[in-house]
């Protein structure tokens, strides 16, 4: 997802591969949470970018940086203790904000497998 910085006009990037199938989801999982119609985003249709805020987008980097690495860890972890019992940990993780939920989960992995 090209992304371009409001305050700068720099450009910048914000993906996250699904490692089971190489799929860059980014948008949708930007989408999904309603950020690209609730402002923190507008479709630059020339630029063929994403425009936003210094702030959003560092917040946006953060948090899809940290579900990356959750994603992997998750993928890692099934292969030793298989995909049943790393979903049910998973799901078992305590409710919480985006922003907050990699962490929330990756307490739950390790209090399970570590």
């Amino acid at each position: 997802m090209i992304v371009q910085i409001k305050e700068t006009g720099n450009q910048a990037t914000l993906g996250i591969i699904d490692s089971g199938t190489g799929v860059n989801f980014v948008t949708n999982f930007i989408g999904n949470t309603g950020a690209l119609n609730d402002g923190q985003f507008t479709w630059d249709e020339d630029k063929k970018a994403y425009i936003c805020l210094q702030k959003t987008y560092d917040w946006w980097k953060k948090v899809v940086s940290d579900n990356q690495a959750l994603n992997d860890r998750i993928e890692e972890l099934k292969e030793v203790h298989g995909a049943a019992r790393v979903q049910e940990v998973v799901e078992s993780a305590d409710e919480t904000d985006l922003e907050d939920y990699a962490a929330a989960v990756n307490r739950a992995l390790d209090e399970a497998f570590e």
